[in-house]
């Protein structure tokens, strides 16, 4: 179940006025993000973070890195599936009968209240499809340890 905490209606991302604050490293991947990346060329060395325990993004000059010189998005069509998400952010995910997922709105954002209507229906699915993919990525953690789950790649 995704629940939205807080509602936006409108949203355009203005990244060039925020300076790009979504784009840290520690973005958590599923493994059909990493799946997507690393069929535009790239090798799980240049992006996957090594020091975590789980699969997140590691940082380039302390930011995400896919953050470009210009604050642009370097794999915006590959883009994992919680940046999709935005203008939301992950609060809370429990898993118990029913996975839950709890939304709320990126704080501060510059791009709320202007752009297009915010597809609610598409970022419940994006939630829907993380919650999924995380959920199988957590058991094959625990059945195959990370550096097993990593060397499928």
């Amino acid at each position: 179940m995704i629940q939205i905490l807080e509602n936006i209606d409108r949203w355009k991302c203005e990244y060039k006025k925020c300076g790009a604050k979504c784009c840290t490293p520690g973005i958590p991947l599923t493994v059909a993000d990493i799946r997507r990346i690393a069929a535009l060329g790239y090798t799980l060395d240049d992006f996957l973070d090594d020091a975590s325990q789980e699969l997140t993004i590691k940082e380039k000059n302390g930011r995400c890195y896919f953050l470009g010189e210009k604050l642009e998005c370097t794999i915006r069509e590959n883009e994992p599936l919680v940046c999709r998400l935005l203008p939301f952010k992950i609060t809370e995910v429990s898993y118990s009968d029913e996975p839950i997922m709890r939304l709320k709105p990126v704080v501060d954002c510059p791009g709320e209240g202007s752009g297009k209507k915010i597809d609610k229906k598409k970022i419940e699915a994006d939630a829907t499809l993380f919650l999924h993919e995380n959920q199988k990525l957590i058991r094959d953690i625990r059945k195959k340890g990370r550096k097993g789950i990593v060397e499928e790649f």
